[in-house]
């Protein structure tokens, strides 16, 4: 059933708060595989309390208001899938504080009678110590079924393409087997990524990974490439869900450098080089 278009544009997204600890930064940087070699000191410093910085792409998961559109009154079918993310940090993010998101439905795109909505909000994130803007993030939601309603049929989100030659460096990063049962204690407790039989119902072999874990995942292979695990040099990063990872696959991040700017691809080399992650884009101090 069609959405009810104007609703959702009037609804008001109801202000979150969060409080983050050291604890869940070491957690959150432990589940996107940062501490894979516990001998290293850069790694060190985002999952040990000496010196603790927090890992760029945990800004997805600071005061985000989780499952908001089952809850507003505007006919959606409440089946969501994440389509794409991204953010841009104003200032690091820092390691524990309370944090207060103003959030607003910024795009609703139709894809036609039977299809699906994209509902795209923006998500500005304040340190509720000075009121300070830390971060902005636009996520986009495919809304299956929720489409026909009338409205615009394409999106002003912008398409990184990524470049059609063989790519500046490739990065290898392997997932472990209990991957989504780490990252899951950042806060998503979905049990598509951790319950055998809920994930079969679904329509999956086994449970499959967090969206935001491989996204995160993608993120630590570019500051490790990009910035040598310095996040005061990441500022910015994009990206579009195209398939689901299983916990224990090996990723291959593809990234071509263009000065301050970075285009990337995240694929399985073991399912035929299947692209997960796409459109991937990233922006450095």
């Amino acid at each position: 059933m069609p959405l009810d278009y104007e609703a959702l544009r009037a609804y008001r997204i109801p202000q979150t708060e969060m409080a983050l600890t050291r604890r869940d930064t070491m957690l959150y940087a432990l589940g996107v595989g940062l501490g894979g070699d516990p001998t290293d000191e850069r790694q060190l410093r985002f999952v040990y309390e000496k010196n603790l910085l927090a890992v760029p792409t945990m800004a997805t998961l600071i005061a985000a208001p989780h499952a908001w559109i089952r809850k507003a009154n505007v006919g959606s079918s409440g089946k969501s899938v994440h389509a794409g993310i991204s953010f841009r940090l104003h200032r690091p993010i820092p390691v524990e504080g309370s944090f207060r998101s103003e959030n607003t439905v910024d795009e609703v795109v139709d894809k036609g009678e039977g299809k699906a909505a994209l509902v795209t909000t923006r998500r500005r994130v304040f340190s509720q110590q000075d009121d300070a803007l830390i971060f902005e993030i636009l996520s986009t939601s495919m809304q299956r079924g929720d489409g026909g309603f009338g409205g615009p049929s394409t999106s002003s989100v912008p398409v990184h393409e990524v470049p059609s030659i063989p790519p500046d460096m490739v990065v290898d990063m392997p997932t472990l087997p209990q991957q989504g049962l780490i990252y899951r204690l950042s806060g998503d407790y979905n049990p598509l990524h951790a319950d055998p039989e809920h994930a079969r119902s679904n329509g999956f072999p086994r449970p499959i990974l967090h969206g935001l874990c491989t996204y995160g995942i993608a993120g630590h292979a570019l500051l490790r490439s990009l910035c040598d695990y310095e996040p005061a040099r990441f500022v910015a990063m994009s990206a579009r869900f195209s398939r689901p990872v299983y916990p224990g696959d090996t990723l291959q991040i593809q990234i071509w450098q263009r000065g301050d700017a970075a285009h990337f691809r995240c694929l399985v080399p073991a399912r035929d080089n299947e692209v997960v992650l796409d459109f991937g884009h990233a922006e450095l101090a």
